[in-house]
């Protein structure tokens, strides 16, 4: 295997129609995450984004784009505001990943939205998730009717859009909303839900504002993001941006009116981003990872994931990521209680792991 190191700018378009055809070939990178453009997008911001190149025979192989972090540390593409990562070429070809990484010169790589596909990832990984998404191959009529025929949820939905429609004002769907007050709407939102918990809002990072920036800027035939809004005559019910390419759209940011939460519009919304997704030739909405109930109730399939972490074992980071592996063993035999995720999380925190300075 031959590993060349590029940066993003460097991807020309015999290597970009290479990393198409991996895309178009494997149905689980089929992922806005998993394009070119976005791949772009981070480099024009993040100047410790680097693209391994892997060639074997002489013929381009695979892709694996990652910044290089302090110590020997390696951060999937976009770090935490990813949510899909990994190799980008054939997965029956994928080479060692210890061997990678003596090859990137580095002593670790923390993943955990890596699908399962990718099976080089598997025996590193510590927890396995997954990501609901609609299957809307069969079109949106058909996901609805399956929906309803297996439980209330969607018919709660539309009784509460009916009921938002005609007590608040009319229901108006606008796939891609460019007022910026639309926006600072679900900046507003989106920060004081997560300040209620603790949280704080990951776009304040000035890189990954700055990335999503860019992504909204970005509006082309095979990739972009979408504002979308609900709008209840003149009230402003519910907000979510999402990032498309090709057939396929991620949600990424959801949100809604917090003095409407009775009505459920952020679900309503969602109803109409997947009549639209249909009706504009998408086949799946990726509803992102998260155990969140409406996922349950939306989804008709979900893509397998893998979290873990890839490390040279007699290193600084290697010895620190192992341990942290052994502990997670530990915890995980002292049976159920919410200790192996007590010690997954604060592993995390420690070791930075996926973060970008």
């Amino acid at each position: 295997m031959q590993v060349d190191i590029i940066a993003a700018h460097e991807l020309d378009r015999g290597l970009e129609d290479a990393w198409r055809g991996f895309q178009a070939a494997d149905g689980d990178l089929r992922s806005p995450f998993f394009s070119p453009e976005f791949c772009r997008i981070v480099g024009t911001v993040c100047d410790d984004l680097r693209i391994a190149v892997l060639t074997e025979a002489g013929a381009v192989s695979g892709f694996l784009p990652y910044h290089v972090q302090r110590g020997g540390r390696l951060a999937p593409l976009a770090g935490e505001i990813s949510d899909y990562h990994g190799i980008v070429g054939n997965s029956e070809t994928a080479p060692d990943l210890r061997a990678l990484l003596k090859a990137l010169k580095a002593q670790a790589y923390d993943f955990n939205h890596v699908p399962a596909s990718q099976a080089r990832f598997r025996p590193h990984g510590y927890l396995d998730t997954s990501s609901p998404l609609v299957d809307l191959g069969e079109g949106f009529e058909a996901w609805r009717a399956e929906r309803r025929a297996g439980s209330s949820a969607i018919a709660n939905v539309e009784r509460k859009g009916r009921k938002l429609g005609r007590e608040v004002g009319p229901l108006r769907f606008v796939a891609n909303e460019t007022d910026p007050a639309v926006w600072a709407a679900l900046d507003g939102w989106k920060r004081a839900s997560l300040a209620a918990i603790g949280v704080r809002f990951i776009l304040d990072r000035p890189w990954a504002g700055a990335v999503v920036a860019e992504v909204r800027a970005t509006d082309t035939p095979g990739f972009g993001g979408m504002t979308s809004a609900l709008w209840a005559g003149d009230t402003l019910a519910a907000v979510s941006f999402s990032m498309r390419a090709g057939t396929t759209a991620h949600s990424w940011f959801p949100t809604y009116n917090p003095d409407l939460e009775r009505y459920s519009p952020g679900l309503t919304l969602l109803m109409e981003l997947l009549r639209h997704a249909d009706a504009s030739g998408t086949t799946e909405y990726d509803l992102g990872r998260g155990d969140e109930r409406y996922k349950g109730e939306f989804a008709n399939a979900a893509r397998a994931l893998v979290e873990g972490s890839v490390e040279r074992p007699f290193t600084p980071q290697g010895v620190a990521r192992r341990l942290r592996k052994s502990a997670l063993g530990l915890a995980r035999r002292l049976g159920p209680g919410g200790a192996e995720e007590l010690a997954r999380r604060a592993g995390n925190r420690l070791l930075s792991a996926g973060r970008l300075r």
